[in-house]
C-alpha cells in the first residue's frame, strides 16, 4: 500500500518485506519522539495506512532551540505562515574584535528566515499527525524487547506521563522509528553505533519594548574563541524575547565560559535583559547530534538533556 502525507511532504510505502500474505491488520508502528521529525513521521505513516503510535516524553516541554528555519521549509512541511514569530532580513555576523558584517544581502530578493519556537512548532505538528488518526502516547520509553524470531513483535516498555505517577506500559509493534535525539534509546537498544555530539546552551530574555524593536527583523550570529572554538554564538529573536545560547564540538567542558562569553559580547541583552523566559543551569547541558549537511542548511537533531529522549528534528544550526 503506497500512500503520501498532505502536500506530499513524505511518502511511506507500507508492505511486506517477504513473499507471504500480509496481515489482515494494519502495519503497526511505534515513533518514539514527537518533535519535527517524529510528529511528521507519525502523520506519514498514519495516512499511508497504519496505526502509528507516537511516544513522548515531556508533550508540554519547551526545547531549547535557536528556532531558524529554512523558508523552503513552510512550504514543504505545510506549516502555517501564523506560526512564524519574526521574520528575519537582516543577518549580522560579528567578529573576534567586534566588527560586524552584513549577510543580509545573500538573501534572495524578497525572502526572509522564519523564525519560530520550537514548542509551538511541535505542537502543531503532533495535531496534526493526530488528525491523521496517530494515537499520542505521552510517556518516557524504558527499553525495547527485540523480536526473537521474524514472527514476533518488538515489544517497547514505557512509563506513562498521562495515567498516573509510574503507570507502565508496553507497545507491541511491527517497526520502530528511532526519533528520540542525541541521546537515542532507540538507537542504543539496536546497536546503531557511534556518533558526534555537539555541547550547546541556550537561554531566552525579554527586553524592553525599544530593545526588542532593534531585533524586529535582526538576528546575530558572533564568532570567536571566547564564544566557540568551532561553532558560533547566537541572537535569534522570537515573539517578545530573544534566544542567546553557543555551542561546539571541541571544548565541551568550556560551555560555562562560552555562555558568557555570548553575554559579554551581546552587551545591549546583557544590559537591557527584564527577565529570563527560559533560563538554563549549567547543571543541564544540552547536547544535540550531528549529521552531515546540504549546501544549504546543516540538518541536526535538537538540543537535548544529558538524559533526555527527546525527538529528531531536522534545524538549521
Amino acid at each position: 500500500m503506497v500512500a503520501a502525507a498532505a502536500s506530499a511532504r513524505i511518502a511511506i510505502t507500507c508492505s511486506s518485506a517477504t513473499a507471504s500474505p500480509p496481515p489482515a491488520r494494519p502495519l503497526r508502528v511505534a515513533v518514539v519522539g514527537g518533535g519535527p521529525a517524529g510528529a511528521t513521521a507519525a502523520e506519514a505513516l498514519a495516512s499511508a495506512g497504519a496505526q502509528a503510535f507516537l511516544v513522548e516524553r515531556s508533550p508540554a516541554g519547551a526545547k531549547p532551540c535557536g528556532g531558524a528555519i529554512p523558508l523552503c521549509m513552510l512550504d514543504e512541511f505545510a506549516i502555517p505562515r501564523d506560526l512564524v514569530d519574526r521574520r528575519v532580513t537582516r543577518m549580522r555576523v560579528v567578529s573576534p574584535s567586534n566588527l560586524a558584517a552584513d549577510f543580509s544581502r545573500a538573501l534572495p530578493p524578497g525572502a526572509h528566515i522564519p523564525m519560530l519556537r520550537r514548542e509551538v512548532l511541535e505542537s502543531f505538528l503532533r495535531r496534526r499527525a493526530a488528525d491523521a488518526r496517530a494515537t499520542l502516547l505521552p510517556g518516557l520509553v524504558t527499553s525495547l524487547s527485540l523480536p526473537a524470531g521474524p514472527a514476533d513483535p518488538y515489544l517497547v516498555h514505557y512509563i506513562s506521563s498521562s495515567e498516573g505517577p509510574g503507570s507502565r506500559g508496553v507497545l507491541e509493534v511491527d517497526a520502530i522509528v528511532g526519533a528520540d535525539g542525541a541521546n537515542s534509546r532507540v538507537a542504543r537498544e539496536v546497536g546503531a553505533g557511534g556518533y558526534t555530539t555537539a555541547i550547546a546552551f541556550q537561554e531566552r530574555v525579554r527586553l524592553p519594548d525599544a530593545a526588542m524593536a532593534y531585533y524586529d527583523d535582526l538576528a546575530e550570529m558572533y564568532v570567536g574563541g571566547d564564544v566557540s572554538p568551532d561553532f558560533y554564538g547566537w541572537v535569534f529573536p522570537k515573539c517578545d524575547h530573544v534566544a542567546v545560547g553557543t555551542g561546539t564540538v571541541a571544548a565541551k567542558p568550556d560551555i560555562k565560559r562560552l555562555q558568557s562569553g555570548i553575554r559579554a559580547r551581546e552587551a545591549l541583552v546583557e544590559m537591557c535583559a527584564d527577565e529570563y523566559v527560559q533560563r538554563r543551569t549549567f547543571e543541564s547541558y544540552l547536547y544535540k547530534r550531528m549529521v552531515p549537511c546540504s549546501s544549504y542548511y546543516r540538518k541536526s537533531e535538537p538540543i537535548t538533556g544529558p538524559n533526555d529522549t527527546s525527538p529528531t528534528s531536522s534545524v538549521p544550526v
